[in-house]
């Protein structure tokens, strides 16, 4: 019917997509159908054709209502595109830092095993070893800033009897704002010869790595939703 299909043309000629095609096609089978209920009755096909299109609706509130309904679609897309951007840029602020602060202690156990290779083939300390230590503290305070306390030890074995002897303390063991049993206290033999020992004024390693990954997880989701919306509901043209 020439004229249902020029109405119908005209209602969705800005607009494509999938969506606007099956909503064509279902406008135009029920003004069919509707015509064709009415010829039944006897009226003639012109007329039930210009009944049908004045019971359906004014031709410029339908555009007015699937402009507003593509443009709404739009507007959600974008808004899933952005808050999905937004949650990337989030995860990633969050990931460096978190990995830098996390970081700080593995850097923390590397310079402990240093300290201890460098300990290892020694034998006797000396004021000049304590110096070195103290040096060693102070050229390491962004790592120590955290530590409460830090020791030196050397183990000995004298006829079967085990002794361990503190050559040099840096902070007092107990001290973390947590007490003594809060904190995280490491140690690092050296051939049954040397350890360092230390406890962490704060020890949250990890303790906050769930967030390394929700911040992503969050933006992929968004992302897959903006893909569906955008491959389902395509948006005006002209007027978009």
């Amino acid at each position: 019917m020439k004229g249902i299909d020029e109405y119908v043309h005209s209602l969705y000629a800005n607009v494509s997509g999938k969506e606007a095609k099956e909503l064509k096609q279902e406008m135009r089978s029920h003004l069919i159908e509707a015509v064709e209920e009415l010829k039944a009755k006897g009226i003639k096909e012109s007329e039930a054709i210009e009944i049908a299109l004045e019971r359906f609706g004014d031709e410029k509130q339908i555009k007015s209502g699937l402009l507003t309904m593509f443009k709404s679609q739009k507007k959600f897309a974008k808004w899933l595109f952005r808050s999905a951007f937004i949650f990337l840029l989030i995860g990633l602020v969050v990931s460096i830092s978190l990995y830098m602060k996390d970081n700080k202690y593995i850097e923390t156990s590397d310079l402990m095993a240093h300290v201890v290779e460098t300990f290892d083939t020694k034998g006797n300390f000396t004021p000049e070893d304590e110096q070195a230590l103290k040096d060693m503290v102070d050229r390491n305070s962004r790592y120590f800033e955290n530590i409460s306390y830090f020791a030196l030890v050397k183990n000995t074995e004298e006829q079967g009897k085990k002794t361990s002897e503190q050559l040099f303390v840096h902070g007092r063991e107990g001290t973390g704002e947590f007490g003594e049993n809060g904190l995280m206290k490491q140690g690092i033999a050296g051939e049954d010869t040397w350890h360092v020992e230390w406890e962490y004024e704060t020890y949250d390693y990890l303790k906050y790595e769930p967030y390394y990954y929700v911040f992503f997880a969050i933006s992929v989701v968004l992302f897959v939703l903006w893909g569906v919306v955008n491959f389902y509901h395509r948006r005006l043209k002209a007027f978009a």
